[in-house]
């Protein structure tokens, strides 16, 4: 090896070494902002949690709201039914009741009830009368 070969090799040793050197900060600084990254997404990560959290109660409590709500909507309709079914089972107000014909005035004046046995035969028969010889339309047979 001559001289200027040595000279050659020395600086091509110093050069690869700055090299190396600059290649290691650059890793130092690419390992700092990946840990730095890693820290923003740790820190996302976290306030995702929190959300979807935060998220699951509201629902959890809207839909316990609304089951309450169909609940007593369910209950108030329920009485309704209840309280209907009891006036159409009650003899005053449901006309199909036993209870309430044997207490209906049959006779009332005005009334749309049908006349009793005992009054039908006391009365005079409503049907005309007709010659048996006689046609409906009024001519004799």
């Amino acid at each position: 090896m001559t001289g200027d070969s040595f000279e050659k090799a020395k600086k091509g040793m110093k050069d690869t070494a700055k090299g190396v050197k600059d290649t290691a900060k650059g890793v130092e600084d690419t390992a700092g902002g990946v840990i730095e990254t890693a820290g923003g997404v740790k820190e996302t990560a976290e306030r995702v949690i929190e959300g979807v959290e935060d998220t699951a109660e509201r629902v959890i409590e809207g839909v316990k709201d609304t089951v309450e709500g169909v609940k007593e909507g369910v209950e108030e309709t329920g009485e309704g039914v209840k309280d209907t079914a009891e006036e159409v089972v009650d003899a005053d107000t449901y006309t199909g009741s036993d209870d309430e014909r044997e207490n209906r005035e049959y006779n009332e004046s005005g009334s749309k009830e049908p006349m009793n046995p005992e009054d039908i035969a006391s009365h005079e028969p409503t049907a005309v009368k007709r010659d048996k010889k006689q046609g409906t339309s009024g001519d004799p047979v």
